[in-house]
């Protein structure tokens, strides 16, 4: 029956991997959390079940270039009661869309926007049959100290008390079970296929600063094919960027700051293979559908295994061998430890706002929206969590740059899977491996300035 639903809505004959499953416990309404690795179909798994029971659906999605993914991807497939509400859009599209919202089949959102009070009465009193948190290890790691409404995501399925809750991820810590039910009050069926990726290969490689890695770097790429390089921050995004251009590439950028247009911009532009390389910090990734990604460059390692693995799985979703390489050199260790720890929020801040004494804004702003609904106690015990995790995470990290065993098992068993077969081509610690040869023609031709152009008069 489930097939024939399948053949009639999408034309397809089979299921991949895991998505049978989800679908039967959502259909059969049991909230669930479904974990399948990037580019198997997660999609799907909300799409049938809400043609099969003609009930809309609420997407609570936690970025733009997502939301505009999956949008784009419906109304490919013929879908046009679906639509979408965020800050990029001008102020006629958010009413069109909004004027749509009573005749939608998919709605999505942000958890930010759905719970201010005026937006939350546009769709309060719909017919909601699902509530899908896509990207839901989003939810451990934004839904505190950095996207602190991912927290009240609870309110949501409250109100929605009749609607099946679907959450679904990539790559699902150990501690995402205990998060969701803590936040939004329900127990989760767990449906978990491998997070493993068999055609991307790891390797890592250590120098002695970022001259040595750049050196290595840029020759490299003539020869990767499109790539993501990630960087830890905006300033070091536009200076790799400035260096590979400068080298010949055609390169594009992509961070926090930049604006909707800008982001959409640099998007279709490699997507189209307009531009081969993009420099990027963590802001990049999980939006983008672009399936012949060949390599995934980490110019500094990420944070935790999760980021890592969510950022590396933007490789190879056509199915064809990529690679994911991670450079790291000594200085690095505190530019993460920076990066991670130096504006967490901890006990001491909220004992500062408890007795309302003075906190920065961005600390203050976070802890205005979270004490709404815990008590001091209870977020003292939320930040001192939330920085063991952080530590774990980057003591894991730390520990992968020198790794003498496989790099695969190592990075799956901190979500508690045991690699059961490794590929062919699986890391460095295990085979030997040959970077791919997939030419990126140097397109720039760089203009000597006139000193240049005299020195080459007078060489011999």
């Amino acid at each position: 029956m489930l097939h024939d639903d399948l053949k009639r809505w999408f034309g397809f004959e089979s299921f991949k991997p895991g998505q049978e499953e989800i679908i039967n416990n959502v259909l059969n309404n049991i909230d669930t959390l479904g974990i399948l690795p990037t580019g198997s179909g997660k999609s799907l798994c909300y799409q049938l079940p809400t043609y099969i029971k003609q009930k809309p659906t609420l997407v609570i999605s936690p970025l733009i270039s997502l939301m505009d993914d999956q949008v784009m991807q419906l109304k490919l497939q013929g879908e046009k009661d679906v639509c979408c509400i965020h800050s990029g859009m001008d102020e006629n599209e958010k009413q069109q869309n909004i004027n749509h919202l009573k005749m939608s089949k998919f709605i999505f959102l942000s958890p930010e926007f759905i719970l201010q009070k005026h937006n939350f009465k546009l769709i309060k009193n719909l017919n909601i049959g699902m509530i899908v948190l896509d990207e839901a290890h989003c939810l451990s790691e934004w839904g505190y100290d950095f996207r602190p409404h991912y927290a009240l995501v609870g309110e949501i399925a409250n109100h929605f008390n009749e609607a099946t809750v679907l959450a679904l991820t990539a790559t699902a810590p150990s501690y995402l079970t205990f998060d969701l039910e803590q936040i939004l009050g329900k127990s989760f069926s767990v449906m978990k296929n491998s997070m493993n990726r068999d055609n991307i290969s790891l390797t890592h490689k250590n120098f002695t600063d970022d001259d040595e890695k750049l050196n290595w770097l840029l020759p490299t790429l003539e020869q990767s094919g499109p790539t993501i390089i990630y960087v830890s921050s905006k300033k070091m995004c536009l200076s790799l960027a400035q260096s590979i251009y400068n080298y010949g590439f055609l390169t594009g950028i992509y961070h926090g700051d930049l604006s909707y247009q800008e982001r959409h911009t640099v998007q279709h532009q490699f997507i189209n293979n307009e531009i081969p390389i993009i420099v990027a910090t963590s802001a990049f990734g999980m939006g983008i559908n672009k399936k012949d990604i060949r390599t995934i460059i980490h110019f500094h390692l990420s944070t935790s295994p999760s980021s890592y693995m969510q950022e590396i799985g933007r490789a190879g979703r056509d199915g064809n061998q990529s690679q994911a390489i991670s450079l790291y050199q000594p200085d690095d260790s505190f530019l993460l430890e920076t990066l991670l720890f130096t504006d967490i929020i901890n006990i001491e801040d909220i004992n500062a706002y408890e007795l309302s004494q003075f906190l920065p804004p961005e600390k203050s702003d976070i802890l205005d929206v979270l004490s709404t609904q815990y008590t001091f106690e209870q977020l003292r015990n939320i930040f001192d969590l939330a920085y063991k995790r952080k530590k774990l995470g980057y003591i894991r990290m730390l520990g992968y740059k020198n790794l003498d065993q496989c790099r695969r098992s190592y990075l799956v068993e901190f979500f508690d899977e045991i690699l059961v077969e490794k590929p062919k081509l699986c890391c460095d610690n295990d085979c030997e491996l040959n970077l791919l040869n997939i030419i990126n023609r140097k397109k720039v031709k760089r203009k000597m300035d006139f000193n240049e152009k005299l020195q080459n008069m007078f060489k011999k």
